[in-house]
């Protein structure tokens, strides 16, 4: 039995790692919590910032030096694909390539790759005083979205409907309330309902997993309120969603492992691509997949990275699952939370607790919590995290303290 380096605390990822019979060895960052199914699986955890090439390395080769090499390095955390691919490209190992986990993260660079698809919208990207020209080259009222270049978790996305709209992004930006990263993008807004494709690569060949059906707030933040597995779609509209994922995973270069597709299926220029990552979906969109499919897209993706057989057969637990998320509906401090009980549920979750202050939406890390549920139906699932979240009830105290 060898080991494998699993960058950042995935419970997923260790799970999936000991499933094919090797030791996972965790790098976490300093100050993190270790899940208790990290803690149940890791053969040992190591506390290192594994957004920082130099020091992760470095930790990696200490522990090659006393367990020899690793079979992988891997990892499912965001801002750690950049960093882990280096190391594992370094180590020959298979991985995404480091320049493919950057084209990944860099929306524009994405975009560009794509202009000769049917799949992206035009675009301008630079920092604010370009996103203002692009935006006013065009007449007043064309609708556009502007976000942060290599953001996620909808932080700082903004739609712009007019000039007045464009005044207001600016004077925030510029005066630092906005998002603090320095270059931007800026596309017109696409319409039709949106989905993401989650799926594995083995080698260049792609498999998609599922299609997750996508719930947001819409205009202006576009933070995501809930997913359902399966899309309710038909076969043709699911085929042009997974065609429109290899041709992004195919420009981009990314061959191996995990990703996570999101696009909008617009009613007349059909599949357009937001955005894609090298890693598995947030929001637990995995767990969704397997549940309603039977297959583990972490364990998935470990098996095309050794090459080998999945090591679970599927085994669904309902024809469709869903989650729902609970907002705040104000500022203020929370002070008691209650829930309406209903057939169907999973499970629930919660990140704030009464004490805890709750901010204006702006991005995902402001949800109150979460309720999972299975159903005979995607509408089935969906209409039960409907009512669920619908039945909570959040009592909030104001506060005087600025947000």
């Amino acid at each position: 039995m060898t080991w494998m380096c699993l960058l950042g605390p995935s419970p997923g990822g260790a799970r999936a790692i000991a499933l094919h019979g090797h030791r996972p060895v965790a790098l976490v960052p300093p100050g993190t919590g270790v899940p208790p199914e990290v803690a149940a699986h890791a053969e040992r955890i190591v506390f290192c910032p594994v957004t920082d090439h130099d020091a992760a390395r470095a930790a990696v080769d200490r522990l090659v030096a006393e367990l020899g090499p690793p079979r992988l390095v891997v990892s499912f955390t965001e801002f750690a694909q950049e960093v882990c691919a280096r190391i594992a490209t370094d180590l020959g190992l298979p991985s995404v390539t480091p320049e493919a986990a950057a084209r990944a993260r860099d929306k524009a660079t994405m975009r560009g790759l794509l202009a000769d698809t049917p799949y992206a919208w035009p675009h301008a990207a630079g920092g604010p005083d370009d996103i203002a020209a692009a935006v006013r080259a065009e007449p007043d009222g064309v609708r556009w979205i502007v976000k942060p270049n290599d953001g996620a978790g909808s932080a700082g996305v903004t739609a712009l409907e007019s000039y007045a709209d464009l005044d207001r992004w600016l004077a925030d930006t510029t005066a630092g309330t906005g998002p603090h990263q320095c270059r931007y993008i800026v596309e017109h807004t696409a319409v039709g309902p949106e989905f993401s494709v989650e799926a594995v690569s083995a080698d260049g060949e792609h498999t998609v997993l599922a299609v997750t059906a996508k719930q947001t707030t819409g205009s202006p933040g576009f933070v995501e309120t809930g997913h359902v597995v399966p899309a309710s779609l038909t076969e043709a509209d699911t085929a042009r969603l997974g065609e429109a994922t290899r041709c992004v995973l195919d420009r981009l270069g990314i061959r191996h492992g995990a990703s996570h597709t999101e696009l909008r299926l617009d009613p007349v220029h059909g599949p357009v691509v937001i955005e894609t990552h090298t890693r598995v979906g947030g929001d637990c969109i995995p767990e969704l997949v397997e549940l309603a499919t039977g297959q583990d897209q972490y364990e998935r993706a470990i098996a095309a990275l050794l090459g080998a057989e999945p090591a679970l057969p599927p085994a669904p637990a309902a024809p469709a699952a869903a989650i729902g998320f609970v907002v705040p509906p104000a500022p203020g401090t929370l002070t008691a939370l209650s829930l309406t009980p209903l057939p169907g549920i999973l499970r629930w979750d919660f990140d704030r607790v009464p004490g805890r202050d709750l901010t204006r939406l702006r991005s995902s890390e402001d949800r109150v919590g979460y309720v999972i549920a299975l159903g005979a139906t995607p509408a089935e699932a969906a209409e039960t995290v409907a009512k669920a979240t619908a039945g909570v009830h959040l009592q909030i105290a104001p506060t005087a303290r600025p947000e």
